[in-house]
């Protein structure tokens, strides 16, 4: 299905010091861009910055952008504490704030690091999100579930948007596509062709027709790598190398002309038109490249890709 032109973001998955955070946040915003994300990765061997710091630090130098997480790894968060920073965040940033976030998988260290078994993490992201979208009503919320329990509880801070900031929910598998029609106002599948993005999309309008959801302001996103280059062979080869130092477990999902935009600018704005016909509204472009070509590579993006679709 086509849509308008989509909006584009940006997201950083590297670890840049204050000076560096603020100068890449306001260059985003001047650039065109309309959204401003960052990673959380509990196994990257490439340190990244914490999210909700991030966001704190873009919210105080940007004006327009909106920010968010891509994505925050649910499970790990106490949810009475998640639900009072993004509502803090939504307040500091104008609410400007999207909170995309995710079940998470991979590797369990990270988890078994925050004290989480990986085992519970769909059970525990299920209660999480029933109890954020209850506290940011203002009431007083009680809840007795397997992983949490408390009673009467008021939470200190409202967000500023409402019901509340917009929830963007990341993953693929049947339960997480369940998981977004209930719960999300917008879906974010990562490295998906357009043909897989098109298909998971209507797999979620079809379940929140389901939910009695259809009715509900919902954007479709799409999470993509982004390098440019004289040839695709080129980019993903430094996609590649980036990637494997990135991580911890190896990156088996990278498809030339389907699941990365890399290569040429022709090559590259011909398949960002297929995720725009795919359904996508809102494309968050990762750059794979050293880190000190970041700004380089986004200023290229701007100049030469995002023209195309405004």
């Amino acid at each position: 299905m086509a849509v308008g032109s989509p909006k584009f973001g940006v997201s950083l998955a590297y670890y840049f010091d204050l000076q560096e955070t603020v100068e890449i946040a306001r260059r985003v915003e001047e650039l065109g861009f309309d959204s401003l994300w960052v990673t959380e990765n509990v196994h990257s061997r490439t340190p990244s910055l914490e999210p909700l710091m991030a966001l704190s630090t873009f919210a105080a130098n940007t004006t327009r952008v909106t920010i968010g997480p891509a994505v925050l790894l649910l499970p790990l968060r106490n949810p009475v504490g998640l639900a009072h920073a993004a509502a803090t965040l939504d307040k500091l940033s104008g609410g400007r704030l999207i909170l995309g976030v995710g079940s998470g998988g991979g590797a369990p260290e990270g988890y078994q690091a925050y004290g989480v078994p990986l085992e519970e993490r769909g059970r525990r992201s299920d209660e999480i999100l029933e109890i954020m979208t209850a506290l940011w009503t203002g009431e007083p919320v009680s809840f007795d579930g397997v992983h949490y329990s408390f009673s009467e509880y008021t939470l200190g801070a409202r967000p500023v948007q409402r019901p509340h900031p917009p929830i963007w929910l990341g993953g693929e598998a049947p339960a997480v596509v369940r998981r977004v029609a209930r719960w999300g106002q917008g879906y974010f599948p990562a490295h998906k062709s357009p043909a897989e993005c098109a298909g998971l999309y209507d797999k979620v309008q079809v379940l929140r027709q389901e939910y009695g959801r259809g009715s509900v302001e919902f954007t479709n996103a799409a999470y993509l790598y982004v390098n440019l280059a004289e040839s695709g062979e080129l980019a993903l080869k430094v996609t590649k190398e980036v990637l494997l130092e990135r991580y911890t477990y190896p990156v088996t999902h990278l498809r030339l002309g389907a699941t990365c935009i890399l290569g040429a600018v022709d090559d590259c704005v011909r398949l960002l038109k297929e995720y725009q016909a795919a359904g996508a509204a809102h494309i968050v472009l990762d750059p794979t490249c050293l880190k000190e070509e970041v700004l380089p590579l986004l200023e290229r993006v701007s100049r030469e890709i995002l023209p195309h679709f405004r």
